[in-house]
């Protein structure tokens, strides 16, 4: 019947930038309001309805963040959309969302480097050390973990043949503007063309070359930078393979972003405030583009999707068959089935390309995309089954019924018989009666005669 369906709470946010990758009509908004309703199973039927169903829910839980969206302040998973939290398998600390196995820093990368599908374009070093050793761990570890991390998160890659770019430039800057990195996309028309990755050394230029992780010498509390590194590939990703990238909200951009890493830790504050606030959240999230000199779109967006995707998770396709179930007018029972062709499941493309496993990296992302669309199919069996026990469990109960209107209608028509028996027994002995004082008269009137003789 066509509605989607969701395996999971990651698997909402899969089916909602899918959607956005695929359509290509519409102008953006109506994009963006049939992607949410699209990754939301149908619950959301756009934009507005999902900021006010969220800010409602925040309101009335008194803030409670763990109810309404499944975020958890107070644990070591970072929220990241393939972590604990969001129903992951395990925990995603800040040491462990990009997965790094080696020492990362090491090597001199030069001209370009081709890394999942993507061409990198480094800068020339020059003698600054620190550059260089950025530039190795992008080339050893950083880029290719991020690059998959975004692909296991959100099934985004530049192997797809609608990756619209498939380069991307290297630059260090130095500014005192709070911006720790930033991908920049270059546009013509809807459609991204260029893709610059720009590092700030003004904040990372004291990097300790013992952490693989992107650690700051004598400051803990600065974000690894391979977890900034993973927030911005989300970015030039999204802008890759989405058209009309460039006119999504603010809060979406960032708060998919967020997602991949997690932010329970580094926004706790923000996040907490707004949940304390929902006036200012929904402000946020409905002018979002116009906060974009703090983290508050960050932390609204990152709200706001995990409580989508919370949702999403816990719903059934769209009920759009109805059936009646018994003989009033209300007992109804609706049903909805999901959209189970290749397509919904992500195994195909709109353009009609497959998945591939030409190469083990192909391979790999394929066994991610393969395992999502058996939880779809594993989630649409469970909601048939249910569906048809309570289908059974109508017809027993309107067999039971049948039998006991018929055992009911049985008892009537003995009651019946009975009542006729005897209205006949009474009618024969008056009529047996009524012949006998007729006989017994006319002997009277012979006896009467004979005297008279």
């Amino acid at each position: 019947m066509g509605g989607n369906i969701v395996a999971d709470q990651q698997d909402s946010m899969v089916s909602f930038l899918a959607y956005l990758d695929g359509c290509t009509s519409g102008t953006a908004q109506e994009r963006l309001d049939a992607a949410i309703k699209y990754g939301s199973s149908g619950m959301f039927k756009d934009e507005k309805t999902l900021i006010n169903s969220c800010v409602e829910a925040i309101r009335k839980s008194g803030g409670d963040l763990l109810e309404v969206c499944g975020i958890n302040l107070n644990n070591d998973d970072t929220g990241s959309i393939t972590g604990l939290d969001a129903g992951g398998e395990k925990a995603k600390t800040a040491e462990s969302v990009v997965p790094e196995e080696k020492p990362a820093y090491g090597g001199n990368p030069t001209g370009s480097t081709m890394i999942r599908g993507l061409q990198v374009n480094w800068p020339d070093s020059g003698d600054d050390a620190m550059k260089k050793a950025i530039c190795a761990a992008l080339d050893n570890e950083w880029l290719s973990n991020c690059m998959w991390l975004v692909d296991e998160s959100f099934a985004l890659n530049f192997w797809e043949n609608g990756t619209t770019v498939k380069s991307i430039d290297v630059n260090f800057s130095d500014a005192d503007n709070g911006t720790l990195a930033s991908v920049t996309s270059h546009f013509t028309g809807d459609i991204t063309t260029g893709l610059e990755l720009t590092v700030n050394m003004h904040y990372y230029n004291n990097l300790d070359l013992t952490d693989k992780n992107g650690a700051l010498k004598n400051n803990p509390n600065q974000l690894y930078l391979d977890r900034t590194l993973a927030h911005e590939m989300t970015h030039a990703l999204m802008s890759a393979n989405i058209n009309n990238f460039k006119d999504l909200p603010l809060y979406v951009k960032e708060g998919m972003a967020e997602l991949v890493h997690g932010i329970d830790d580094y926004r706790k504050g923000k996040i907490q405030q707004l949940a304390n606030d929902p006036d200012t959240l929904k402000n946020i999230l409905e002018n979002s583009n116009s906060y974009t000199s703090d983290d508050s779109a960050y932390a609204a967006g990152y709200m706001v999707l995990r409580y989508m995707a919370k949702e999403a998770a816990n719903s059934e396709p769209e009920k759009s068959a109805y059936f009646q179930i018994g003989t009033k007018a209300s007992q109804t029972i609706s049903i909805g089935l999901a959209d189970m062709r290749c397509e919904a499941l992500g195994l195909t493309k709109a353009d009609g390309t497959a998945v591939s496993v030409a190469t083990q990296q192909k391979a790999t992302s394929a066994i991610t995309v393969i395992d999502r669309a058996i939880s779809r199919a594993l989630k649409q069996q469970t909601i048939i089954g249910s569906i048809e026990s309570r289908l059974e469990f109508t017809a027993a109960n309107i067999t039971t019924a049948t039998e006991n209107v018929t055992s009911a209608e049985s008892v009537i028509r003995d009651a019946d018989m009975a009542k006729s028996f005897t209205a006949y027994t009474k009618a024969n002995v008056l009529m047996q009666t009524a012949q006998s004082m007729l006989g017994q008269a006319n002997q009277n009137g012979s006896a009467v005669l004979s005297l008279l003789q």
